[in-house]
């Protein structure tokens, strides 16, 4: 266990960013300079507000109009969506692993010591906690009356919101000999189902009052004679829409599937742990080399491609109204045409954009690997 802990800790920070032939030595792709472009559209910085900075598993959370964050060093903070201000600022005096999850007027979030905390998001009280297996690397997932939680020896665990945080259920999966760390590829769906990205290229649905399987989906098939090679891992959240369920895997695929049944619908190769998004037409996945793509939904033909931004350390797409939003190594923030995938928008938003942005319909937020949040806007 130890020495796959240490593979997927080397191989998460140096595959993810690109590595060259053991032979050939390193050749880092320089990133693609920024072309003028006549804008558009105008994307405007609605407010931002200071963070620590995050380590990979804590992502900003909307809810009833507040944003609501955390921090490795055990800060939680409550933002408003509109304004920016900051309503409430608490310190846990607890190292955090992983966080944050919302119910209601509690906060769930991961510590140090392997233990889910449940607090007053208001004032930090602490509500209750309860002992994992492990260190919990990505943010819980609230589905109805339950929490779920992923630890870092591939176990789910079920929890009870209403009874103290009471353990309900807890199921085991086997991971592959090397894995890229996941760091959150877990998403509910109201309290029906929650979307489980697995190692090795599977999605799994989820009941989350059993822990039962629902259905499950074959994203991308390990291949290679190497165990390098034979890495495909779902490592970015699933997204449900319509009836429709579609996940991307690193060294895989991009595929999408039939909510009830889980039918494979259609699949294309592409390569990505960074995430993907979808509106009424089209299905979009930023690859793992920066290019950012657009596929049918209905068929999963290539709609367009954009190589402008490759290369640049590009984040996950999000919907920023009918346009898509991505971030880069720089701190710029891209709007791209929907249509033809264009660059039609651009603002520098502060530091290196850090995670996929969080979509709010006609805002979306965004973080920089120094944690400073930003609300971006249409302008």
């Amino acid at each position: 266990m130890r020495r796959q802990l240490l593979l997927t800790a080397v191989l998460s920070s140096s595959l993810l960013a690109g590595c060259a032939s053991w032979f050939e030595g390193n050749t880092q792709f320089k990133p693609t300079p920024l072309a003028a472009i006549k804008p558009l559209q105008g994307l405007d910085v609605k407010w931002t507000a200071g963070q620590a900075a995050p380590a990979a598993g804590f992502l900003p959370v909307y809810v009833n109009g507040l944003v609501v964050s955390a921090d490795a060093d055990g800060h939680v903070r409550s933002i408003d969506a509109l304004s920016g201000r900051v309503s409430a600022d608490v310190d846990l005096k607890r190292k955090l692993s992983a966080g944050v999850a919302v119910a209601g007027d509690m906060v769930l979030v991961g510590t140090q010591d392997a233990k889910l905390l449940a607090v007053e998001r208001a004032s930090g009280k602490v509500l209750w906690q309860q002992p994992l297996t492990s260190l919990m690397l990505e943010a819980p997932q609230v589905a109805g009356d339950m929490v779920l939680v992923r630890t870092n020896d591939a176990r789910l665990t079920g929890f009870s919101l209403t009874d103290g945080g009471k353990q309900l259920w807890s199921s085991g999966n086997v991971l592959p000999q090397l894995t890229v760390r996941n760091n959150g590829s877990m998403q509910a769906v109201g309290k029906e189902a929650v979307m489980v990205g697995q190692a090795g290229g599977r999605l799994d649905i989820v009941n989350p009052q059993t822990g039962n399987a629902l259905w499950q989906g074959a994203v991308a098939n390990p291949r290679g004679a190497t165990e390098l090679e034979r890495m495909t891992d779902v490592t970015s959240r699933p997204v449900f829409d319509a009836g429709q369920v579609c996940a991307v895997a690193y060294q895989g695929r991009v595929a999408c599937f039939e909510a009830r049944s889980g039918n494979l619908l259609w699949a294309r190769e592409i390569s990505s742990s960074r995430g993907l998004a979808v509106d009424g037409r089209n299905v979009y996945v930023t690859a793992e080399d920066g290019s950012v793509w657009a596929f049918d939904r209905g068929t999963g033909r290539n709609i367009w491609k954009t190589d402008d931004l490759k290369y640049r350390d590009v984040t996950g797409p999000a919907l920023l109204g009918r346009f898509v939003l991505v971030g880069d190594g720089e701190g710029y923030a891209h709007l791209l045409s929907n249509e033809s995938g264009s660059i039609v928008g651009r603002v520098k938003v502060g530091s290196a954009l850090a995670n996929q942005p969080v979509s709010l319909g006609s805002s979306a937020l965004m973080q920089g690997k120094d944690g400073r949040l930003a609300m971006l806007t249409l302008g």
